[in-house]
């Protein structure tokens, strides 16, 4: 192994962070509290949106999304393989059956024009969700997605774990839900800023708002207007149990310092993918995402397709070369629908429908991406990167 080992991912903490956080640790509230209504307050700013609710996590975030939404199992929930698993888990715990629609492998999200072939949908009883993901931090183009909707009822939820600090084509931020219900975004280590965990979900919606509210606070409602018997001061009533989903005074000072930072962490990541894009761009059987967007994009992600078996090779091989070499690599992702959890619904074999996601995830492999990586380990990660293919 040469020089320091090099993760995927890793989050950026200095002693601003750090002084945020014991600051916040010293004060009377420590969660749920002034800070946390601070936090979401900026945020909302940030993405243009009127309302924000803090989560523990953008799993919950998402649940949170589509229990706000009152989704239904009579929904038809259209969605990508290519994500986490609680994208289409959320849908899920409601009761919902998703439907996946096949990628656009320049971007690894999902294929619009497929998308649009599926918006046709009339029931009785069920609406139309769609919950696209902004794979990689590249934003799918939500204006063009609304404007093909036929559906007055039709939900949109847009999964933006990836994507905080993009910009839309029409130049808003990916958030200001202009052409959406909600949007989610993810605080883990491996995203943008991170609160070690924690999800936030933003909104125009002021329903939305108060019932993503009450879903993070066990369904507890204080709100005299929404009461339904005699109150007395300390009174609450539960109508739907939910859980705790709360969000922690100091993870949100951790939060407040990253965002100081956000604008810097997105330009300096654009300039690590410029720099991986001059490195390897010669290099045969090898693309990386579209750079159509580049300076829209707050990347999340750097994604490379290689053609593995035209280098006599597998990625199984490729990784544990790099990884001997001191590198950090992971795959994005595993398609939904190969784990045996979603399998068990389904007595086809769902890969025949998704040539696209196939292709993509045969060839998937993500290089490492975060802010405290420096140009010379870029170009290291290329360098061995390029020895590694070459290797029979």
């Amino acid at each position: 192994m040469s020089g320091t080992f090099l993760p995927y991912a890793h989050q950026s903490i200095n002693q601003a962070d750090l002084d945020a956080v014991k600051e916040a640790l010293s004060r009377e509230v420590i969660t749920r509290g002034e800070t946390v209504e601070e936090f979401e307050k900026t945020f909302a700013q940030y993405c243009g949106a009127y309302h924000a609710v803090a989560f523990n996590s953008a799993s919950t975030a998402l649940a949170a999304a589509c229990h706000a939404a009152k989704v239904t199992p009579a929904d038809k929930v259209l969605t990508t393989p290519n994500t986490f698993v609680a994208t289409s888990g959320a849908a899920m715990h409601m009761g919902a059956s998703p439907v996946f629609i096949d990628i656009d492998r320049s971007n690894g999200s999902i294929d619009l024009n497929l998308l649009y072939e599926n918006l046709d949908f009339s029931s009785s009883r069920g609406r139309l969700v769609l919950m696209p993901v902004h794979f990689a931090g590249i934003p799918i183009d939500m204006k063009q997605i609304y404007q093909r909707m036929r559906h007055p009822e039709a939900v949109v939820i847009e999964d933006a774990a990836h994507a905080l600090g993009s910009f839309y084509p029409d130049g808003q931020k990916v958030g200001s839900c202009a052409w959406s219900d909600m949007t989610i975004f993810s605080f883990h280590p491996a995203k943008q800023i991170t609160t070690g965990e924690g999800g936030m979900v933003t909104t125009n919606d002021t329903e939305y708002d108060r019932r993503l509210r009450l879903y993070r606070n066990n369904g507890i409602v204080r709100d005299p207007a929404y009461l339904k018997g005699p109150t007395f001061p300390g009174y609450y009533e539960v109508n739907e149990v939910t859980g705790n989903f709360n969000f922690t005074d100091f993870q949100a000072a951790l939060g407040l310092s990253q965002m100081r930072r956000l604008d810097d962490f997105v330009l300096k990541r654009r300039r690590l993918m410029a720099l991986y894009r001059e490195q390897l761009k010669e290099v045969p059987h090898l693309r990386l995402l579209t750079d159509a967007f580049d300076q829209q994009v707050s990347f999340c992600m750097a994604i490379a397709q290689i053609d593995f078996a035209a280098y006599r090779t597998t990625r199984a091989s490729v990784m544990e070369s790099l990884k001997a070499s001191g590198i950090g690599t992971q795959v994005h992702y595993i398609p939904i629908y190969h784990h045996p959890f979603f399998q068990q619904y389904s007595t086809v074999e769902l890969a025949d429908y998704f040539p696209e996601m196939e292709a993509y995830y045969s060839q998937a492999l993500t290089l490492p991406l975060y802010q405290d990586l420096t140009e010379d380990d870029v170009k290291r990660v290329c360098t061995e990167l390029k020895a590694a293919l070459s290797r029979k």
